[in-house]
């Protein structure tokens, strides 16, 4: 009896001690940011081409770049639930202004660049998009990646950023497989065919507001609202040379342009499909482009 006992008080140490080893499913990023742990496992990355069949340029060079749908198996991370938004940058932008702080920033980021959100042609952003809540735009891959690292961060990879959207199971969308607006119910921050404030927004929202539209694990606005750097360069044809299954990719060694996913508040929903690969030169700044961090569990 005595043996028994014991044997069941190890049982209960262990799965104990398995317990406080286990990485929480919610922590708070150094940025005050709250993050979500996507637990390892595999997924299909990649687009369908009927699911772009009715686009006119269904042939044209962002679907096309989806393609093959392929494996991948990841290990576990976390990713920021919510985009950064202009509150926590300005916070970043306080710390740069008083430390002049550079050891952030990407050894291939330009000298004398400046971290400032401006719109292409060099002119700030305007006050619709500058509310508190609202995710930063006006940024580029630079950016975004002395951000991530001033909060002891990451960008996350392509991989990771699909994985976070899609889950386990094969989608179109975080939410599913039906449109953005489906049954009257808006699920993203998108521009539908009957006007761009029709989804209750003319630019991008506060994080957070179209909770419908979550992904499986509680991710928010990775469709629509601002598009969003990821880590990886961008090479049109990529997944064609891709083993059948692949381990935590990051993308090709070099590049022209860095990957951006989820569209935005003017994108048309064939553009915020979780498959949809975007894409820009690193130092590029619009109003359309944000980010979200992620971070080893």
């Amino acid at each position: 009896m005595k043996a028994g006992r014991s044997v069941r008080a190890f049982s209960l140490l262990a799965l104990a001690a398995l317990a406080q080893c286990a990485p929480d499913p919610e922590i708070l990023g150094k940025d005050g940011a709250v993050m979500l742990l996507i637990p390892a496992g595999q997924f299909t990355r990649g687009g369908k081409p009927e699911e772009v069949a009715d686009h006119p340029r269904s042939k044209g060079f962002n679907f096309l770049a989806e393609q093959p749908l392929h494996e991948v198996r990841l290990a576990a991370y976390y990713i920021d639930k919510y985009e950064v938004t202009n509150e926590q940058y300005w916070r970043f932008l306080d710390y740069l202004e008083a430390t002049g702080d550079t050891t952030l920033d990407h050894p291939d980021q330009p000298p004398a660049y400046s971290h400032e959100q401006r719109d292409v042609g060099g002119g700030k952003i305007g006050a619709a998009l500058r509310g508190k809540r609202q995710p930063a735009v006006g940024l580029s891959w630079f950016d975004a990646y002395a951000y991530c690292s001033w909060a002891d961060k990451r960008l996350p990879s392509a991989a990771e950023w699909e994985y976070a959207a899609r889950g386990s199971n094969y989608r179109t969308y975080p939410w599913g497989d039906e449109r953005p607006d489906a049954a009257g119910i808006w699920r993203a921050n998108f521009a539908p065919e009957v006007g761009r404030a029709e989804d209750g927004y003319e630019v991008t929202a506060p994080i957070g507001s179209y909770p419908d539209g979550n992904s499986p694990f509680g991710v928010a606005d990775m469709s629509g609202n601002a598009e969003e750097w990821v880590y990886d360069w961008m090479q049109p044809r990529s997944y064609l040379s891709l083993p059948e299954i692949v381990d935590s990719p990051i993308g090709p060694a070099e590049g022209v342009n860095r990957t951006i996913k989820g569209g935005s508040y003017s994108s048309h929903s064939h553009y915020i499909r979780i498959g949809t690969r975007l894409y820009g030169p690193p130092f590029v700044k619009t109003r359309l482009q944000g980010f979200r961090c992620a971070r080893d569990s």
